[in-house]
């Protein structure tokens, strides 16, 4: 049985671009809930336990906003968010050199209500 995570609550009401950045990253987290993960600085301040390395932390997504504007239309706003990916592993480089992808997902929030309404990967990726 596939068990769904609950869809964050939605403004009601015209929504600012700050708000439209809050439910981008909200329905980002419900999506990809693994991607929420603390940073490299998260780690030194909370300690890092002793199973866990200093590359494994390294490896965090550290979701960050990229890009917003509003639709030609003034109805929407497009949300851009970036996150890291794991490249696979190439052998003839050191660890400490391998650099992760830079993803992107664009969210489109209803500029009206804040609903997110859809995600896409842009196109030029």
């Amino acid at each position: 049985m596939v068990r769904k995570s609950p869809a964050p609550r939605q403004t009601t009401g015209p929504v600012d671009a700050r708000q439209a950045t809050e439910a981008a990253f909200a329905y980002f987290f419900t999506l990809f809930p693994k991607r929420v993960q603390l940073t490299t600085e998260g780690y030194v301040a909370h300690g890092v336990p002793s199973g866990r390395s200093f590359a494994n932390a390294l490896e965090r997504a550290e979701p960050s906003l990229e890009e917003i504007e509003m639709s030609k239309d003034e109805r929407f706003w497009l949300v851009t968010i970036g996150y890291n990916q794991r490249r696979p592993r190439n052998e003839n480089l050191p660890k400490f050199l391998e650099v992760p992808m830079r993803k992107l997902k664009v969210f489109k929030v209803d500029a009206a209500t804040g609903r997110v309404l859809s995600m896409k990967i842009p196109k030029d990726e």
